[in-house]
């Protein structure tokens, strides 16, 4: 994929002026890894993949094309992400063994296997080195998939993430009134000061054009990376779907409250599908946002 553009310990004393965070946010789409032991990686390149595919008994949920995973791994270690927010992840071993196999184990872990009925969870990479202090916990309250909230330190300076995959158009009512209590929750849940909402939200909270249900959500001191970064409302996207008529809306988002500097990001697009064949051949049908952001440091 081309682009566009755990631990506790001491941490270090503050500073006038915080380093940089690059931060991204993916939907794996359906994302799978199950093995039946471990592997060199020469031995799982060398995996047939029917056999592969065999190590996951689920008939739903089968694991992933490992030539996909490697594309989303290898943009991840192109980009040298400190923080990866990840969307329908299949559990932690799923998480641990693209760590380990695709990402040399550079990062940490974090994902808790609640809420979801189809097995798919929200997860986080942290790069090891970067965070002090990390507390990851599943948030409280009736969400579709689990809500990860993550406080850590980051150069003397605490922040908090959540990453959020709310519930989708799917439902008798679309799942509207679902939706609707999701974000209620998440409102009485995320900081207002040093913290970073990202994920799937499911629907349009491009200012101006969104759904009725996220306002309560837009009226926090929330901005959002895209808009931020000057992208135009009809430019922005993040999700392919392909029905009776191709249809890309932005589903994803970073938002940062105001005391946060954005300094650069957007979407990171490679070749665009113009039939449902073609995204299938894609990693995912949703792409990565990315910010290189710099949280404000208290004196």
């Amino acid at each position: 994929m081309s682009s566009d553009q755990p631990g506790v310990s001491d941490a270090p004393p503050a500073t006038p002026a915080a380093p940089i965070l690059k931060i991204a946010t993916f939907n794996a789409e359906n994302f799978y890894m199950l093995l039946d032991h471990a592997y060199t990686p020469a031995e799982l390149s060398a995996l047939d993949h029917a056999d592969y595919l065999a190590m996951n008994k689920s008939i739903y949920n089968p694991n992933k094309d490992l030539a996909k995973i490697a594309a989303i791994g290898q943009t991840i270690l192109d980009e040298g992400f400190d923080f990866v927010g990840l969307c329908e992840v299949g559990g932690l071993e799923t998480l641990r063994n693209f760590n380990h196999y695709f990402l040399d184990d550079r990062y940490d872990c974090y994902l808790h296997q609640q809420n979801s009925s189809r097995g798919i969870f929200v997860g986080a990479l942290l790069k090891k080195g970067r965070f002090y202090d990390v507390k990851a916990r599943n948030m409280k309250g009736d969400f579709s998939r689990n809500l990860l909230g993550i406080n850590l330190t980051f150069a003397g300076i605490k922040l908090d993430f959540f990453v959020v995959h709310l519930k989708s158009h799917y439902g008798r009512d679309a799942g509207l009134q679902k939706r609707v209590q999701e974000v209620q929750a998440l409102c009485s849940l995320v900081r207002l000061t040093n913290c970073v909402v990202l994920g799937d939200f499911n629907g349009i909270l491009v200012r101006g054009d969104q759904q009725f249900e996220f306002e309560p959500f837009l009226a926090l001191p929330f901005r959002d990376v895209l808009e931020a970064m000057g992208v135009p409302a009809s430019a922005r996207f993040s999700h392919y779907h392909f029905g009776e008529t191709a249809s890309f809306n932005q589903l994803d988002y970073i938002f940062c409250t105001e005391d946060i500097a954005i300094l650069d990001g957007g979407m990171m697009v490679g070749d665009i599908p113009a039939t449902f064949r073609e995204r299938r051949l894609l990693p995912s049908d949703h792409i990565f946002l990315k910010a290189v952001i710099r949280p404000f440091a208290r004196r």
